[in-house]
């Protein structure tokens, strides 16, 4: 019979084998992205905001204690985020935590937590960092995302930055937009499937059927960059 120590110890290196390989998983979905993205931007106008409108802020070790309260005084008083997760090109583990706040009045703050390089855990600015978080996922606040958010975090509350599940609302989008599609976009006069909006390579704006979508059917996922390039 098996000792209680080997069943555990087969358990954690089962759940590390889990966790490489979502991470190698997450890792190449994202090296097919960036691909994508340079494709776009070989082809097409660049998507800008004005700078004047968005603040930011880069969260590590050496990011000063002013700074940090400046982004608590903004999580004090917003509401709604965005989130978004990417990994290390070598390890594939979870990197930087990307914030972005939206609030009622601009600018806004795009706070990059580099989790690789945080304080350490003992000290007044990890535990400001910490504080972050749970202003951030404190309860009534809607947090927006594309994909789920629960196992892209998972690295991060293993570091103790917060506990799972959080209090706020996490509003998958990615969920809700082929349904959001087809309800918004008119039918193709020639087929009478949905028409997609997309643009030239002159910028000129013009519709294609969406038997030419880069996806076939009503449950696959839609990435954000095809979302973002094909309607707006």
């Amino acid at each position: 019979m098996p000792s209680r120590s080997h069943s555990s110890s087969s358990t954690s290196k089962d759940s590390n084998r889990d966790s490489s390989r979502k991470s190698k998983s997450r890792h190449r979905r994202n090296v097919r992205l960036e691909e994508q993205n340079n494709n776009y931007r070989h082809h097409y106008l660049p998507f800008t905001i004005p700078s004047s409108f968005y603040n930011i802020v880069h969260v590590h070790r050496f990011t000063t204690i002013d700074t940090i309260s400046t982004l608590i005084n903004h999580f004090e008083s917003c509401y709604r985020y965005s989130i978004d997760t990417e990994s290390d090109r070598f390890t594939y583990e979870l990197s930087l935590i990307q914030v972005h706040s939206i609030p009622q009045k601009l600018p806004s703050f795009i706070v990059l937590f580099e989790l690789h390089h945080f304080p350490p855990s003992d000290t007044l600015l990890f535990e400001k960092i910490k504080l972050l978080f749970r202003l951030l996922f404190r309860l009534g606040n809607i947090i927006f995302s594309w994909g789920p958010m629960s196992d892209e975090l998972m690295p991060a509350v293993r570091m103790n930055l917060f506990t799972w599940p959080v209090p706020a609302l996490l509003f998958n989008l990615q969920d809700e937009f082929y349904s959001w599609y087809r309800g918004a976009l008119p039918p193709c006069e020639a087929c009478g499937s949905i028409q997609l909006s997309t643009m030239d390579t002159s910028s000129k704006s013009s519709r294609i059927c969406s038997k030419h979508s880069p996806y076939v059917n009503p449950t696959d996922k839609w990435s954000l960059q095809n979302a973002v390039f094909l309607y707006c």
